[in-house]
């Protein structure tokens, strides 16, 4: 089995053009499950093909005994479900034994956010002039103004940025190319950051990393999400959010200013538009409070 998991893998990042993260994700959780499967066995590398219902419960048990999140347990078992598919359908298995496999009900919790004034306040507390608050101060404009994933903005490359456009060329989940616009305070704290950049490390080319760390090489997810959390530290926001909140927010705040929902969800790279309807019930509460205010009959 697990040479049919290196195969997938591989299948995952070539055929499919899944990011490096995602694959290592779906590995570290096919390779634990491989685990299990070996110690409930007490056999080493059992054959896909051997692989039943009764021993994918005893899985989603052990799983629920740990007292994993629902969540995690519906990640897992979705990774699971896809090496599966791909195993029955290469023919390494006759049938697929996670094929009647639902996943668990989770609630739907409100994702974390800041609003125009919050992130506004969380900007603006990174104001120095090194080369280091001029990365945090450029990655955080440009996580607001266009709602790039992490994984994105980490990837983003010196050409993908087009300054005189105002737009940023992201490489979405799938291989899926879009383009974003970026606002005006988003493109002159980056070209801030490119002269101090340029001054310390030196000349840049095009198909290099539009953001890097101190060695200058790429910067990575966690570098980032450390900028993320001094930033709140200092904007006096004690909630433990990462960069994705920023993403949250500028979809909420363009819903709040008008734009329409299929606007959001290709800016956003959603492939459905029931993925972005998650932001809709963000803005019920600003919305009554709009009506509070400027309807004469509200009852205040």
């Amino acid at each position: 089995m697990k040479a049919n998991l290196e195969k997938y893998l591989r299948h995952l990042a070539g055929r499919r053009n899944y990011s490096a993260h995602t694959v290592a994700a779906y590995g570290r959780d096919l390779r634990e499950f491989i685990s299990f499967l070996e110690d409930y066995r007490s056999a080493k590398d059992p054959p896909p093909g051997t692989l039943d219902k009764l021993e994918v419960r005893a899985w989603l048990g052990w799983l629920a005994r740990r007292r994993l999140a629902k969540t995690t347990i519906n990640r897992k078992m979705a990774s699971l479900k896809g090496f599966c598919r791909w195993l029955t359908g290469s023919g390494a298995m006759q049938s697929d034994p996670t094929s009647a496999l639902v996943s668990l009900k989770t609630e739907k919790r409100r994702p974390e956010y800041f609003t125009a004034q919050q992130a506004r306040r969380l900007i603006e507390s990174v104001d120095g002039g090194s080369l280091r608050e001029r990365t945090a101060r450029a990655i955080l404009e440009l996580l607001y103004s266009s709602g790039l994933r992490l994984s994105e903005l980490v990837e983003l490359n010196v050409a993908g940025y087009k300054a005189g456009q105002g737009i940023v060329r992201v490489m979405g989940k799938g291989g899926k190319e879009r383009l974003v616009p970026v606002g005006r305070s988003a493109r002159e704290a980056i070209s801030r950051y490119l002269l101090a950049r340029r001054r310390e490390q030196g000349a840049f080319l095009p198909a290099g990393p539009l953001f890097t760390g101190k060695s200058g090489k790429r910067i990575n997810r966690r570098q980032v999400q450390r900028l993320v959390g001094e930033a709140c530290a200092r904007a006096g926001d004690s909630r433990r959010v990462g960069p994705h909140a920023l993403r949250h927010s500028f979809a909420t705040s363009m819903l709040e200013a008008g734009a329409d929902l299929l606007s959001i969800a290709e800016m956003l790279g959603h492939a459905s538009l029931s993925t972005t309807q998650k932001y809709t019930h963000l803005t019920v509460d600003h919305l009554r409070q709009v009506h509070r205010r400027a309807h004469p009959r509200s009852g205040g």
